[in-house]
C-alpha cells in the first residue's frame, strides 16, 4: 500500500474522497474537520482575498488556499482514520466515477428539459393570430 504522505496537492479528487470518508468516521476529531470546512466555505463564498474578476490572478488564491487547507485537514487526521479513509477512497474510485458520470448526465438532462420548457413558454402560442 502506498503511504499517505504520497498524497500531493494535484491529487485533489483523492483528497476530497479521503476527507469524505474521514468525515463519516466517528473517530475524526473536530480539529481535523475545521480546515476542510473552512476550505469549502472559502471556495463557495463570494468574498476572496483576490477578487475573481481580475483575469488569471483572481483564481490563484482559490488554487492555493483550498488545496492547502484540504491537505492540512488530511494531515490532522488520526493515523488509523487516515489509512482507513485512504483505503476506502482507493477502492471506491470506480464507483465514484460512475456516480459522477450519472450525476453529470442527470444535470445535463435537467438543464435541457428546463431550457426546452422555457423555450416553449417564450414562443407565441400557435392559436393566436397576428
Amino acid at each position: 500500500m502506498k503511504s499517505l504522505s504520497r498524497i500531493r496537492p494535484w491529487m485533489f479528487k483523492l483528497e476530497i474522497t479521503v476527507i469524505y470518508y474521514a468525515f463519516r468516521d466517528l473517530r475524526t476529531p473536530l480539529y481535523a474537520k475545521i480546515p476542510a470546512i473552512i476550505s469549502l466555505i472559502y471556495l463557495l463564498s463570494p468574498v476572496d482575498l483576490i477578487p475573481d474578476f481580475i483575469p488569471l490572478i483572481g483564481y490563484i488564491d482559490d488554487l492555493i488556499i483550498v488545496p492547502f487547507l484540504l491537505n492540512a485537514s488530511i494531515r490532522l487526521l488520526p493515523d488509523d482514520v487516515r489509512i482507513l479513509s485512504l483505503e476506502k477512497a482507493r477502492k471506491k474510485t470506480v464507483q465514484l466515477k460512475r456516480l459522477l458520470i450519472g450525476l453529470i448526465i442527470l444535470v445535463g438532462l435537467s438543464l435541457a428539459t428546463i431550457f426546452l420548457a422555457f423555450q416553449n413558454m417564450l414562443q407565441k402560442p400557435h392559436w393566436i393570430l397576428n
